[in-house]
């Protein structure tokens, strides 16, 4: 949990610098959120149909797999520029965008956050 929130300060910090002196080409950071979404629904979909063929999943087995989905998820190397080289700005992305429910990791995700929106 600790180098979690470390990435996300860090990328917070790193994304807000390149905002504030004109860094980033225009929707570049939507962009670049928009490919980190991609990799993530990719990833989701391969956890769905894993879990699809198993009966009767266990919540504690929705909750392995999804730090399982976590884990691969930070194992990648999607930068948003070829030369930006810090893994910690793709890792804080992906928690900025799990803050705004724009990806999530348990295997309910969906449901749970149609039930919040629904409330």
């Amino acid at each position: 949990m600790q180098t979690a929130l470390r990435d996300y300060y860090r990328a917070f910090n790193q994304r807000a610098n390149w905002v504030r002196n004109d860094l980033l080409y225009v929707n570049e950071l939507e962009k670049y959120e928009q490919r980190l979404i991609d990799e993530w629904e990719h990833a989701f979909a391969a956890m769905e149909d894993d879990l699809s063929e198993c009966i009767g999943v266990t919540e504690e087995e929705k909750i392995k797999e999804g730090r399982r989905l976590f884990s691969d998820i930070e194992k990648k190397d999607i930068r948003i520029r070829p030369k930006c080289q810090e893994a910690f700005v793709m890792r804080g992305s992906y928690h900025m965008l799990a803050n705004q429910l724009k990806v999530g990791w348990h295997i309910d995700f969906y449901d749970r956050l149609k039930q919040l929106l629904n409330m």
